[in-house]
C-alpha cells in the first residue's frame, strides 16, 4: 500500500467519484438511506442484514464487507441529528463498489479486515432530525440501563461481532474551537477513557495511536483545525464502556467548517479520515505512532460564536462605553422535518477579545442602538409583503407590529421580527434577548442585524433566513 499522506490526497482529488449525491443535506432520513441500502445488496462486496428495528419499527441494518482476521465496527447516527459520518459512509460503499485506480487497495483492505457498518443506529430521530430517540432517551447515556431498543440493539451487535477496532461517529457544536484560538475544531478526536482515572492499557494506547495516525494525515488538509474531545469518563457512554470491554473505539466528533453550513467538505475529511483509519489498521502501522501526537493534539475550547461585533460604541442609562456583542444562532426544526429556522440571542456583552465569531468584525468608530419597530401597524402578512422590505432594513426597521393575534410561535418564515398588536416589546440591548440592532456611524446606518443575521442595507448584501415572533 502507499504512504498514508500520497494516498489520501489522491482520494482528496478523486473523491467526486465517490460523493452519494442523493445526501445532499444534513437532515439525513431513514427513507432517504433505504434505496442506497438496497443497491448494496447487489453483487458480492456487502452482505446486508436488518440487525433490528427501532421503536418505532424502522430497520437498522448491519453492512459488512471484507473477510479478513481484524474486525472493524463502525456506527453513525446515534443521535438522530448528527448525519456527517452517515453521509461519508455512503461515500466509502460508493468507494468500494466503484472499478477503479484503487481495486489493490480494496482487495488488500478486504483481505486483512472484516469491516461492519451500521450507518444509522436512531431512525427514530433521524426522521425527526432530533437527538434523542423517540422517548427523548439519548441512546449514547443508556449504555448501563439499555431502556431503548436501540441501545440493546447496538450493544448485542458489539457483542456478536466482537472487533479489535471501533469508530463512534458525531457531530459536535460548530462553535468549538481547536484549542484557544480563532480556528473551529472541524474534526476532533478522541481514545475514550474506560475509567475515572484515565487509565492507558494496551487497547486504549492503541485508539491514540490510530487517531495519531489518521491526525498526522488529515492535519494536511486542515492544519490547526483538529481538537481532542475531553476525555472524562462517562459511564453510561457507548464509547468508554466498548473501550473497558477490549474494543479500541475512536470518537470522531464533526466540528464546524466557515461556510460549510450543511457540513458537505467535513463530510469529504470524513470520507479520507476513515479511509486513512482503515488502511492504518490493515497495514498495522499505526503500531509505529508515538503516543505523544495523540497528546500533543489540543483540547476543543467553546471560544466561537456566530458573530461577533467588536469595538462598539453604546449609550445606556447616560452612560457611553465601548463593548463587543457576541451573538449565536440556534436552528429551530420546523413543520417538516426537512426545514429547520433560526432562533437568535445575544451571548455576552463586553470584552470579547478571547472569543472569536464566524463572522467576526472590528466596528471601531461605530456605534449600536436597538433594531426599530415600524410604527405603522399591519393587519396581516399580505399587508406587509406588499412593502418593499429593504427600505425598511435601510430605515433600521428590524420589526413590525402585526394585528393577527392567531400567531403563538416564535418563528416566522418572514425576513423581519413580528410584534403582536398591543404587546409591549423590551428591544433593549442585553443579555439573553434577541440579536436585533443597528449599526451606525454619524446617524447613518451601516449595518442592521435582524435575528442574528448580519446586512448591509445600501448594499443589499447578507442574507436574513427568517425573523421571531417577539413575546
Amino acid at each position: 500500500m502507499t504512504d498514508n499522506l500520497d494516498f489520501a490526497y489522491r482520494i482528496y482529488y478523486d473523491y467526486q467519484n465517490y460523493l452519494e449525491y442523493s445526501l445532499t443535506n444534513r437532515r439525513v432520513k431513514h427513507s432517504d438511506i433505504l434505496p442506497l441500502i438496497d443497491r448494496l445488496r447487489e453483487g458480492n462486496i456487502f452482505t446486508v442484514t436488518e440487525a433490528g428495528k427501532s421503536a418505532e419499527g424502522r430497520d437498522i441494518f448491519l453492512i459488512k464487507a471484507g473477510t479478513g482476521k481484524t474486525k472493524v465496527f463502525l456506527w453513525s447516527q446515534m443521535h438522530g441529528d448528527e448525519s456527517t459520518a452517515t453521509r461519508a459512509l455512503f461515500d466509502i460503499f460508493n468507494f468500494f463498489l466503484l472499478k477503479d485506480n484503487y481495486n489493490s487497495f480494496k482487495d488488500t483492505l478486504f483481505d486483512k479486515l472484516t469491516i461492519y457498518f451500521m450507518p444509522m443506529v436512531n431512525p427514530d430521530g433521524a426522521e425527526l432530525f432530533k437527538r434523542t430517540n423517540i422517548f427523548d432517551i439519548d441512546i449514547n447515556r443508556d449504555f448501563v440501563r439499555l431502556q431503548t431498543p436501540e441501545a440493546k440493539l447496538l450493544k448485542d451487535t458489539f457483542n456478536k461481532i466482537n472487533a479489535e477496532f471501533g469508530f463512534n461517529l458525531h457531530d459536535q457544536s460548530i462553535l468549538y474551537s481547536a484549542g484557544h484560538n480563532f480556528n473551529t475544531a472541524t474534526l476532533s478526536f478522541l481514545a475514550p477513557a474506560f475509567d475515572a482515572e484515565k487509565s492507558v492499557n494496551s487497547v486504549r494506547e492503541n485508539s491514540m495511536k490510530l487517531i495519531g495516525s489518521m491526525f498526522n494525515t488529515v492535519n494536511s488538509f486542515i492544519p490547526g483545525h483538529i481538537a481532542k474531545y475531553p476525555d472524562d469518563f462517562e459511564p453510561r457512554a457507548f464509547g468508554d464502556n466498548f473501550q473497558g470491554l477490549g474494543m479500541s473505539t475512536i470518537l470522531i466528533e464533526s466540528g464546524g467548517w466557515k461556510d460549510d453550513q450543511e457540513k458537505q467538505y467535513i463530510r469529504k475529511l470524513n470520507f479520507i479520515t476513515l479511509l486513512i483509519g482503515l488502511k492504518s489498521i490493515a497495514e498495522e502501522s499505526y503500531n509505529d505512532v508515538a503516543l505523544d501526537i495523540y497528546d500533543s493534539i489540543p483540547f476543543n475550547e467553546k471560544d466561537l460564536m456566530d458573530l461577533v461585533l467588536r469595538n462598539l460604541r453604546y449609550k445606556n442609562n447616560g452612560y457611553e462605553y465601548f463593548v463587543d456583542i457576541g451573538i449565536i444562532r440556534t436552528e429551530i426544526n420546523g413543520s417538516l422535518s426537512s426545514e429547520y429556522f433560526v432562533k437568535s440571542s445575544i451571548e455576552e456583552i463586553g470584552d470579547l477579545s478571547i472569543l472569536f465569531g464566524y463572522e467576526d468584525l472590528d466596528l471601531m468608530g461605530m456605534e449600536v442602538i436597538p433594531g426599530k419597530t415600524f410604527p405603522e401597524e399591519f393587519s396581516s402578512i399580505e399587508d406587509f409583503k406588499k412593502m418593499n422590505i429593504h427600505s425598511l432594513y435601510a430605515d433600521g426597521y428590524t420589526n413590525i407590529i402585526l394585528s393577527d393575534n392567531n400567531l403563538n410561535e416564535e418563528i416566522t418564515e418572514l425576513p423581519i421580527n413580528i410584534i403582536k398588536k398591543s404587546k409591549t416589546i423590551d428591544t433593549s440591548i442585553k443579555v439573553g434577548s434577541p440579536a436585533n440592532l443597528i449599526i451606525q456611524r454619524e446617524n447613518k446606518i451601516i449595518y442592521i442585524v435582524l435575528n442574528g443575521f448580519l446586512y448591509d442595507p445600501s448594499r443589499q448584501t447578507g442574507s436574513i433566513k427568517n425573523g421571531m415572533i417577539l413575546h
